[in-house]
Order: C-alpha cells, then structure tokens, then sequence
C-alpha cells in the first residue's frame, strides 16, 4: 500500500502567502522537515512534522490542508547551524538565500543622488530577492543617464538604463523591484 502521507514538498499552502523554494532537510513519515521559501515575498525558514497514514497532513494544517510553521526570523541562525550539521550542502545553499545584497560600484556624481539612487535599487531589491545579489550603478561620463546592473546565482544578469523622467529614485526602485522579484 502507497504512503498516504503527503510529503513536504507538495506542502505549498497557504497561496496566497508562501512559496516554497526547497525542502533543505526531511527525514520522512512522523518526522521533521525544514525548508526556505517566501512568505509574503520575504525570505524565510519554515518547519514542519510530516505525517504518517493515520495523519497524512502533519502539523501544522489549516482547513484541512497542511502548511509550514514560518520560524521567527532570529532563530534562522540557530537552524542553520544546526543544518550544517546533518546537510552541509543544503546549509550553504540556504544560507545564500539569507546574504544580503551588496553595491560594488555607484559612481553617480552628486552625493545626494548617489545615495537617493542606492537607497533606491536596494530598496527595490528588498528583501524578496535571494541574497547574494551585486549591484553596480553608473553614470557614463559622456551619458546623461543611469545604467543599473544587477548579478546573482543562477546565472541572473540585469541592466537597465535610466534616462530623463526615469531617473527618479521612485521609477527605479519600482523597476528594479519589478526584475529581482522572481530571483
């Protein structure tokens, strides 16, 4: 007879709110299973008791459904510590997730527009975006213009230029939000 229980993996309740990115540790029926993913675009931790066929949805549920307990954002240390234990690899993989974006370069002239432009991109990537992100803003020296680009894992490569009505930090931030959402 197959498992009834339902594996974390398939855990992706609630919709509206989370989005799971990878189970980092499940050790199978009646036992915990950890995983990052995004509540509410944030990236977080979450936790979970895997069921067993008396109990296919676990803990925790709601409505019938089985979902991830988020864990408080200072505990995510103590996890991961945890985690490089007994998954080293996924450990580092996870703690990816939480580096905070950095800016390489801003060589914009105007020290108030250099730093309303930085606020601005990081900003804009937030906290949604998995970490690790670099940033470098230019402002060509024969250009009117911003160029904004923007690396991270995967291979994830963006620039954009912006020019005239577009270099207020208000559009820029709403563009750069709009391009590291998924990332």
């Amino acid at each position: 007879m197959p498992n009834l229980y339902i594996p974390p993996t398939e855990v992706i309740s609630p919709k509206r709110q989370w989005t799971l990115v990878s189970v980092l540790y499940d050790r199978g029926e009646n036992n915990a299973a950890v995983a990052v993913g995004r509540w509410e675009g944030d990236a977080v931790l979450a936790i979970r008791w895997n069921g067993n066929d008396d109990n296919p949805i676990g803990n925790p549920q709601s409505r019938g459904l089985p979902t991830w307990f988020i864990v408080p954002q200072e505990f995510n240390d103590s996890i991961l510590k945890t985690l490089k234990e007994v998954e080293p690899e996924k450990a580092a993989r996870a703690q990816e997730f939480f580096v905070e974006s950095v800016v390489l370069t801003n060589t914009i002239a105007i020290p108030e527009r250099r730093k309303a432009i930085q606020e601005a991109v990081l900003e804009g990537i937030g906290k949604r975006s998995r970490g690790g992100l670099t940033v470098r803003i230019f402002e060509p020296a024969l250009s009117p213009e911003y160029v904004v680009k923007i690396a991270g894992p995967n291979g994830f490569n963006w620039e954009r230029s912006f020019l005239g009505h577009e270099e207020t930090p208000e559009f820029i931030r709403e563009e750069v939000r709009k391009a590291t959402l998924g990332t």
